[in-house]
């Protein structure tokens, strides 16, 4: 009974003291359950506090995309679209034959802008978009002309010179919509200085013969490839810095290319875009059939030369005018180009020899040196001769062989050298390889 009554106290300790742990133990596991609730509440209303965030601030950026989107319309489409309306409507008949075909082309450029800037602002699906050719009497050297002009600035930015060459094949005036056509060369050429840098851009049209009425016009882009190794690290535009716009330009320019190709099947065309070897790289092509309404330029344009609109757009210059002109044959220089001779280069070192030759002509006239004269007059023949200058080259050569020459004869041939110099240097296009 002595050990008894210890045994039963420690006993009951024990009971007791299990009891109490198991108390201790189901409050602290009833205090963690609690605590873990309260977290995962609290969790749940930080997350739904950043989604509702979220929501509204994508509400915002997408109503402040839809305001933007507004304001472009009003202040930008809109006057656009009123100054196209205003070249459409404005005559040109009474304008010199130089200063149409330039009012033509800028005609033709707003209307491509105009209709670029309306689809680039359309919010709407493009599967959901009603695409109407609006075809009429188009002139393609217009349309490209106009593309080139409105993105020389970007091109220059990037160190590129476009270099567009338009067989002779290819129809004057063609039944297309002109601002669709110049709206798929737009986006294409965009392309093509996107993703290139310090080197040339090659722009070919040719023309292929469907029928009598008709002719199948491709549109080549290509590079050289020289400086092209870096061209996707030079971006085309500044990064956005608004976080909710990231993203949709690329998307916008993949949409702009499959605008391309809906276009291209409008017209029953084919569009690619591939590569091919590695000095010369296809970017793009795009060729289509269009029925003709006047295959060849006529007469007044053939005997005017125009200014070129490019050099107006991507760098403006001061051009001396003369009321008097030198008729030239421009046959000759087409002939040279397609020779292969870069009229460039051509033209720029026989300037040089033209107006080096004529100042030593006057020079050699008041020293009355008659031997060294005739000389020079007779390679000065050859010089204009070469540029299809016909009537100077006859004057030049009858003066060389005349027994006595007047002072005023003279004077009058060197004028007349000065006035052709100066029209070759307006009449070459410095993105053609061929002259207007």
């Amino acid at each position: 009974m002595a050990l008894a009554a210890p045994a039963v106290v420690a006993f009951a300790g024990a009971c007791w003291s299990r009891a109490a742990l198991r108390r201790a133990a189901e409050k602290w596991h009833r205090a963690e359950d609690e605590w873990a609730r309260r977290c995962d509440a609290a969790e749940a209303r930080e997350q739904a506090a950043r989604v509702e965030t979220s929501i509204q601030a994508s509400a915002a950026a997408k109503q402040e995309r839809l305001w933007l989107l507004g304001a472009m319309r009003l202040y930008a489409e809109a006057p656009l679209t009123a100054v196209t309306g205003l070249l459409e409507s404005l005559g040109t008949a009474a304008m010199p034959s130089a200063q149409r075909a330039q009012a033509l082309v800028i005609r033709s450029a707003m209307r491509t802008w105009a209709q670029t800037l309306h689809d680039l602002l359309d919010i709407s699906p493009l599967e959901s978009r009603a695409i109407v050719l609006d075809e009429s009497v188009t002139n393609p050297r217009e349309v490209i002309d106009g593309v080139v002009a409105l993105l020389a600035p970007a091109a220059a930015r990037r160190g590129l010179r476009p270099n567009v060459s338009v067989d002779q094949t290819v129809a004057m005036l063609i039944l297309a919509d002109s601002a669709r056509l110049g709206q798929l060369f737009f986006h294409l050429l965009d392309q093509m200085i996107r993703f290139s840098t310090q080197g040339e851009i090659a722009i070919v049209v040719q023309a292929e013969p469907v029928n009598a009425g008709s002719q199948r016009i491709s549109i080549k882009l290509m590079d050289t490839r020289r400086d092209a190794v870096n061209a996707a690290q030079l971006p085309l535009f500044e990064p956005i810095a608004d976080p909710g716009f990231a993203g949709e330009l690329p998307a916008n320019l993949d949409a702009c290319l499959s605008l391309c190709q809906i276009l291209a099947e409008r017209m029953q065309g084919e569009l690619l875009v591939a590569s091919s070897d590695s000095k010369s790289v296809t970017h793009a092509s795009f060729s289509a059939p269009f029925s003709v309404e006047q295959w060849g330029p006529s007469a007044e344009l053939t005997s005017n030369a125009q200014a070129p609109l490019f050099a107006i757009a991507a760098q403006p210059r001061h051009v001396a005018t003369s009321k008097s002109s030198e008729p030239f044959e421009r046959r000759y220089l087409d002939a040279l180009s397609e020779e292969g001779i870069n009229l460039h280069t051509f033209l720029s070192a026989w300037r040089r020899s033209m107006t080096d030759d004529l100042v030593r002509l006057g020079a050699l006239h008041h020293r009355h040196d008659t031997d060294e004269l005739r000389t020079l007059l007779h390679r000065l023949s050859g010089a204009v001769g070469l540029v299809g200058a016909g009537s100077l080259m006859e004057a030049l050569r009858s003066a060389s062989t005349a027994p006595e020459r007047e002072t005023g004869a003279i004077d009058s041939l060197i004028e007349r050298g000065r006035t052709l110099v100066t029209q070759l240097d307006t009449a070459i296009d410095p993105h053609r390889s061929t002259i207007r």
